[in-house]
């Protein structure tokens, strides 16, 4: 597998292509690639490292769902559920005219089986429907023989009595029954729940049979009641009928007359005109009525009979002809000129008769309207008188056709009645039952609910939802450099190397280093034994990628020699011991004279990566006042065992930390040093946790920013370049720990080269 690096061209500001091969010096060896620009790491959440990452506690949730889901099927009492249908039959009743609506026979029609659904569903008669159950049934013991039956025996003994299991069953019958039409037929279907299969067919069996016996005695206390009814009618209905004809052969003799009831013809003709004379005049004067209300309540000049008169119109004309010449002439001459003077003699006398002819008119309106007042009044007298003569020769013939209709309703209530009373005792005789059993109720075989598969199913998704929603949580709030692509998109600056997860070895084991000296641990890549051991027992992707590492710096270094390279992190823990102590080694096996500082005044530990002492370090070079030049070759720094890598240890001071940064000595010891070795290495703290680094930094050539994956937040992570940026600082890249390879679909391919190689 290749391992993932970059660098830069001649300058810092020019980025290599991400996975580009590189030209490096050939002491080197190949330095294989994590990853390509083909398959560069995405930052899209990638399903099956998830899974990797969070296997058990998704393992756990479901085994813990379905766990769930079981102790609900055995907490659970079963239901069982069965129905019945049921259907209302036509039947021959009696008329509709009857008060009793038919008498016994149900209507096949939405009102009538809604009505004998709220009938089913009454309190009442469900509790007709129990007291018949419990008459006539035995009650029967649990049939269940599952695994949950027993269970749920085991853990309630009480539902193994008959007469409990059967009033629980019972009970919860009751209370779930439903009766329901079904949709467009004169079925109804009768359904109820129990915690018993033989007591829900039970129950549904007996509720439909009292429901079928109780329509019948309805049915036929309605045929009873209605033909009693019909025979109070007849009898009264008959009565009345012979009552009518002795009153209209009493008038008949009386009248003396047969054909009392012929209209005189004359009379008639005469009313009938008198009746349209005064339906016209009566209209006439309602026109003059409405012309004459006009005149009254407008002005007369706007009514359109005025408008139209000649008369008015030869007036109204002179006057206007007049007007004009008077008001052209006073354009020219004053008001007492003679032909001024002339105009205004005349258009007094013309007005004077245009209101005289307007008066006249509407006079005649008036009279008009007079005139068909008058009228109508007579003709109206004279139609009344004629009316009431009319009236007193009809009045009997009106008399004789009201009891000969009198008499012949009576006639057909009589016949109606009879016809009815034979069809009732034609039903009545016929015992038809209009509610016919379709499909009685069955135990049923097995519980609707709870449905082990079902619950068992559901909790085991539930589960695994909520470990997604745990993991989705957990993802979303993690906000460290998980990649190496975030960290280019990030800080836009070359990374140099990408560090594997030593657990990750591409078959899925685990390989670890253990030195029971020192039980300390800085990163899962390495353990604290030696480090010349771990070295050369660590896989071979992992110095691999630390001389791929190399590479990047050694090419970035092409144009201007850096000799003195500081490596920092932006919090503790993060790999920069790590990287620093491996990068000596890979950089040794060039051949090059390499030198570590342990630059931490705090927590110096580099010394133990080696296992060395500290019993001198660097602090004792900055804080004695012998001359640099009078020190023996070995304070300047220790051999680790590896040719060409010499360490120089440092440990903790009790002193002002910043009074051993700010020693111009340090300065000194650093140029001391660079003339000494080819290349050196400075391990320094965290750049976020304390200004050692920022202090010791411009000492040095370069820089370079370790960020572990999964750890490192982004925000720290810009924050740190921010700051190496204000300070003006040479930034040479990042070098990402921590990587799991696990998943990458090269690790195969990369690992077995990697093993042959090393072999």
């Amino acid at each position: 597998m290749e391992v993932l690096y970059g660098g830069m061209g001649e300058g810092n500001n020019q980025l290599v292509p991400y996975g580009e091969s590189l030209t490096i010096d050939p002491r080197l060896g190949p330095a294989p690639q994590l990853g390509g620009s083909e398959h560069e790491p995405s930052s899209s959440i990638d399903v099956r490292q998830l899974f990797r990452r969070y296997w058990l506690l998704l393992l756990i949730l479901m085994i813990l769902g379905a766990a769930a889901g079981f102790v609900s099927v055995v907490l659970s009492s079963p239901m069982y559920k069965t129905r019945l249908l049921l259907e209302v039959q036509d039947s021959a009743g009696l008329s509709k005219d009857s008060p009793f609506g038919g008498g016994g026979g149900f209507e096949s029609n939405e009102v009538n089986i809604e009505t004998q659904i709220n009938i089913l569903h009454g309190g009442s008669f469900l509790k007709r429907g129990a007291d018949r159950m419990q008459s006539e049934t035995v009650p029967l013991a649990p049939t269940g023989q599952d695994l949950f039956s027993r269970l749920r025996q085991r853990l309630h003994p009480a539902t193994q009595d008959p007469l409990e299991n059967a009033r629980r069953g019972l009970t919860v019958a009751v209370q779930t029954f439903n009766a329901r039409p079904v949709a467009k037929t004169r079925l109804i279907e009768l359904s109820c729940e129990s915690t018993s299969p033989d007591v829900a067919a039970q129950f549904l069996n007996a509720m439909a049979a009292e429901f079928s016996e109780d329509t019948s005695r309805s049915r036929m206390q309605t045929s009873q009641k209605t033909s009693e009814w019909l025979a109070a009618q007849i009898d009264e209905t008959k009565s009345k009928v012979q009552e009518s004809e002795e009153h209209l052969r009493d008038f008949v003799q009386a009248s003396g007359n047969v054909f009392a009831g012929q209209e005189t013809t004359l009379d008639d003709t005469k009313l009938s005109t008198l009746k349209g004379e005064l339906a016209k005049i009566q209209a006439d004067r309602i026109v003059k009525q409405a012309r004459y209300e006009l005149t009254l309540n407008n002005p007369p000049e706007t009514l359109g009979e005025i408008l139209d008169d000649g008369v008015l119109k030869g007036y109204q004309q002179q006057i206007n002809t007049l007007k004009r010449e008077k008001a052209s002439l006073e354009t020219i001459y004053t008001d007492k000129n003679d032909k001024i003077r002339k105009i205004d003699a005349q258009l007094p006398l013309l007005e004077g008769s245009y209101r005289s002819e307007l008066s006249a008119v509407v006079r005649r309106i008036k009279n008009d309207y007079d005139a068909a007042l008058r009228q109508e009044k007579l003709l109206s007298a004279a139609y009344n008188g004629q009316s009431q003569r009319v009236g007193a020769e009809s009045g009997k013939a009106a008399q004789y056709n009201a009891l000969r209709r009198e008499v012949d309703t009576l006639r057909q209530m009589y016949q109606s009645l009879l016809m009815q009373a034979n069809q009732a005792g034609l039903s009545s005789s016929v015992p038809v039952n209009p509610i016919r059993l379709v499909e009685p109720a069955n135990p049923p075989d097995a519980p609707y609910k709870p449905l082990p598969v079902l619950n068992l199913s559901f909790g085991t998704m539930f589960g695994l939802a909520l470990a997604a929603g745990l993991v989705f949580l957990r993802e979303r709030m993690d906000h460290s450099i998980k990649s190496p692509a975030m960290t280019r998109r990030l800080l836009n600056t070359p990374e140099l190397g990408v560090i594997p997860n030593l657990f990750a070895n591409g078959n899925g084991t685990t390989r670890s280093f253990r030195n029971g000296k020192n039980p300390g641990i800085d990163l899962p890549l390495l353990d604290p034994a030696a480090a010349l051991i771990q070295w050369q027992q660590s896989p071979g992707f992992v110095a691999d990628s630390f001389r791929g590492t190399l590479a990047s710096i050694l090419r970035n270094q092409a144009g201007r020699k850096q000799k003195t390279i500081l490596i920092t992190s932006a919090g503790p823990a993060e790999g920069k011991t790590t990287v620093i102590q491996n990068l000596g080694i890979a950089l040794a096996e060039t051949g090059a004279k390499v030198l570590l500082i342990d630059a931490d005044f705090r927590r110096s530990h580099l010394h133990r990566k080696f296992g060395l002492p500290n019993e001198w370090g660097l602090i004792d070079l900055v804080s004695e006042a012998t001359p640099l030049s009078e020190y023996p070759p070995e304070r300047f720094g220790v051999p680790t065992g590896f040719p060409g890598l010499s360490l120089l240890p440092n440990r903790p001071t009790q002193d002002n930390v910043s009074k051993a940064l700010y020693s111009p000595r340090l300065r000194a010891i650093f140029e001391t040093l660079a003339a000494r070795y080819d290349t050196i290495l400075v391990d320094s703290p965290p750049i976020l946790n304390v200004a050692d680094t920022r202090i010791m930094a411009p000492l040095t050539d370069a820089l370079i920013l370790v960020l572990r994956c999964g750890v490192t937040h982004r925000d720290n992570a810009l924050e740190a370049y921010r700051r190496i940026q204000e300070d003006g600082l040479a930034l040479l890249g990042t070098v990402l720990t921590d990587y799991d390879l696990s998943l990458d679909h090269k690790r195969q391919y990369y690992y077995d080269y990697g093993e042959h190689s090393r072999a």
